[in-house]
């Protein structure tokens, strides 16, 4: 008899992996009731004296120190990040911006929102980001902007994206939403391209329960910024003088507090997952069929939203979706991570020719052979928090390696 848990045998994980996200402790506490007593629960600039007395404040100056840039907006949340960052380099009604095939909606949706129209385009085989040829080949007269994901954590080819961003004198967006901590060449993610999108919801490194924020350096696309965020107001302008319609992207003097306490524990955070990542590679490495995203030099920090196993159907006796099964009957919760590359949701396949003003594209037509292929047939997503356990680490090995040295009775 098989001792394959998916058929009656004991589980490698029996009470499943210890993920305790998020991490808090009286630091948190006492930044909410710092707020709280203090009694100016809103971030509104001209409710303080010293902006330095703001949380919100606070936590852009730290957040801009640590990504590397001259300048941090703290916003609502990640979506309105991308949002506020296609508003600021100004996308005219039509105008086309390069987006990923693999991502979460909101890459794609923020650009309808900013009355731009996205052109996806397929990733890298080998790292599940942009590809750079794929990207050279979709550049039309209408492209403003080429967005690139840091997918699952992992960062894109960044010298590549920048060299065609230039040549072709377009705007390079970072969605950074996933990728909290990674560094390409010494830089961290969010101080590459021209503005850094950056999400703070419940699942990620860094998290308020809901939040976000654009880094940045230039002083001009930084005053459009703070005009987008604040009701159209201007840095040098008065509290009811309001220079273009705009909404108001203003996040809670409570979520800064929480940000700052967060943003102490992220470095560690970081450094933990990177080396547990490291080790669950090494062992990922000794099973055929298997593997991680590559290596690279040019990564010198490496953070986590998912960790990416890659399954060789070739080399199993099932297919993905079985291994998934009985990887998950181990004890061992995985996915797809989301599932379906972003035209064939119905959001696209059947949007408003309206939102797409005079550029109508047909979603329905779109085909990036990849990245439909990833989803299929390919990856298999562990979420990031199990990686702040080395236990959790040596459960996950152990588990794929039980699967390997059963591969035959997978398919009994």
């Amino acid at each position: 008899m098989s001792n394959l848990a998916i058929h009656g045998g004991d589980p490698v994980a029996p009470d499943g992996l210890a993920t305790d996200w998020p991490r808090f402790g009286d630091a948190e506490r006492e930044a909410l009731l710092e707020v709280l007593d203090r009694g100016t629960w809103c971030a509104a600039p001209y409710l303080f004296d010293d902006r330095r007395t703001s949380t919100v404040a606070r936590f852009e100056d730290a957040w801009a120190e640590y990504i590397g840039t001259d300048h941090a907006t703290a916003v609502p949340n990640g979506t309105q990040a991308l949002e506020l960052a296609f508003r600021a380099i100004g996308l005219d009604p039509g105008d086309e911006v390069i987006v990923p095939a693999v991502t979460f909606i909101a890459s794609a949706t923020a650009v309808v929102l900013a009355n731009g129209v996205p052109r996806f385009v397929d990733v890298d085989p080998d790292t599940y980001q942009l590809d750079p040829a794929a990207v050279e080949d979709a550049i039309t007269d209408r492209t403003a902007a080429i967005e690139v994901v840091h997918y699952g954590g992992y960062p894109a080819e960044m010298d590549a994206l920048r060299e065609i961003a230039d040549e072709h004198d377009l705007y390079l967006v970072e969605d950074a939403a996933e990728a909290h901590g990674t560094a390409w060449r010494g830089q961290r993610v969010g101080s590459l391209g021209d503005v850094g999108c950056f999400s703070f919801q419940q699942g990620k490194a860094l998290s308020c329960g809901e939040g976000g924020a654009v880094t940045y350096n230039d002083s001009t696309l930084g005053d459009r910024i703070h005009s987008y965020a604040r009701l159209g107001r201007t840095p040098d302008g008065g509290r009811y003088e309001h220079r273009v319609p705009a909404g108001n992207f203003r996040l809670s003097e409570f979520l800064g507090g929480l940000l700052l306490a967060q943003l102490d524990r992220l470095p560690a955070q970081t450094a933990v997952r990177a080396e547990n990542g490291r080790r669950l590679a090494d062992r990922v490495e000794q099973i055929a069929g298997l593997s991680t995203l590559p290596d690279d030099a040019r990564i010198t920090d490496r953070g986590y939203y998912f960790y990416f196993l890659k399954f060789d159907p070739v080399a199993w006796p099932v297919e993905r979706d079985s291994f998934r099964e009985a990887l998950g009957a181990e004890g061992i919760p995985c996915h797809t991570a989301h599932n379906d590359p972003v035209y064939t949701h119905p959001a696209f396949e059947s949007i408003d020719e309206r939102l797409l003003y005079d550029n109508p594209i047909d979603y329905g037509t779109v085909s990036c052979p990849v990245a439909e292929r990833i989803y299929e047939t390919e990856v298999v997503a562990l979420s990031k928090d199990f990686l702040l356990d080395a236990h959790n680490v040596e459960l996950v090995a152990t588990a794929l390696e039980k699967l390997a040295a059963n591969r035959d009775d997978l398919a009994a």
